[in-house]
């Protein structure tokens, strides 16, 4: 009988050279009576090999093809999860064993608390060389009311699609999210399934080396959102849309006369900080900066 507490869901594309050596570490270093490690393979090239590492390491393979969009290939993965705690990985990235250790140990023992996660690193292979960088400034969300939750995380907006989740709540954010919006846009998807296990649970930065994420040849992730998305023609109604679903899923007690202006606050603090003049100066100045280097 398996005993794991967690499932590690891996999701990969065409990327056979960084699964490789991703899964043998997760072999190497992860106990497989504690933590269930499943990859979620959408490759259209690749996917024989992806296969044949998974037989090699004896790891869980599901294919689901590339026709399927990615986030109903993670809901798909949510789903057949029989453990009580969840998580997703990237190929290209790794997890700390003992912090991801941590995370599982203080959600059992704190069921009133829906993610844990630790500190996060950047890290890039260069010259033979692994150079490490300071990476997300995490912290921990421990209000009691949901909306107090929603509006700090959404103040200091950074995203925490690769914490430890408990399962049924990660289900629940991923189904509303699928939903209830078109999957054409990574921001707002990205946005709602983040809201929705704010709103259902406390978030806990545990002191912990937890993530290191692979930068490739790439600068740190940049802001998710530009200015011009807040103008756009269909901004209202897939705003309107993630706010019924989030007053839907808001607790009985809460009064909706003041549920309907707190999410706007809680939106407005997000935009606010993305709309104030240091960003958009930085954003303004790169579109001219492309513009005369393409010209």
């Amino acid at each position: 009988m398996n005993s794991a507490k967690s499932t590690i869901l891996i999701p990969t594309y065409n990327r056979s050279d960084y699964l490789s050596r991703l899964l043998q570490f997760m072999v190497a270093n992860f106990n497989p009576e504690l933590v269930k490690v499943v990859v979620l393979d959408g490759s259209d090239k690749e996917a024989s090999k992806n296969k044949e590492l998974c037989l090699k390491t004896g790891i869980e393979y599901r294919y689901y093809g590339p026709e399927i969009p990615i986030l109903e290939r993670w809901l798909a993965g949510i789903r057949s999860t029989e453990t009580e705690f969840v998580s997703f990985l990237a190929d290209d990235d790794i997890l700390q064993p003992d912090g991801y250790y941590d995370c599982l140990n203080f959600l059992q023992s704190y069921p009133q608390y829906s993610i844990a996660h630790g500190n996060y690193v950047w890290f890039l292979e260069q010259n033979e060389q692994t150079l490490l960088y300071p990476g997300y400034q995490t912290f921990s969300i421990e209000h009691e009311s949901s909306l107090e939750r929603l509006f700090y995380f959404l103040a200091d907006y950074i995203p925490i699609t690769y914490g430890v989740y408990r399962t049924d709540i990660l289900r629940t954010a991923y189904e509303e999210t699928i939903s209830n919006l078109a999957l054409d846009n990574l921001h707002f998807t990205e946005l709602l399934s983040g809201c929705i296990p704010v709103l259902l649970g406390k978030v806990k930065k545990l002191a912990t080396n937890y993530y290191g994420r692979n930068m490739g040849d790439s600068s740190p992730r940049p802001v998710m959102i530009y200015p011009k998305l807040v103008f756009a023609e269909d901004f209202s109604y897939r705003y309107g849309q993630i706010k019924s679903t989030l007053k839907n899923i808001l607790n009985d007690n809460i009064n909706p006369e003041i549920a309907e202006d707190a999410l706007d606050y809680c939106f407005g603090a997000y935009y606010g900080k993305i709309l104030n003049r240091a960003n958009v100066t930085q954003h303004f100045t790169r579109l001219l900066d492309s513009a005369i280097n393409s010209g």
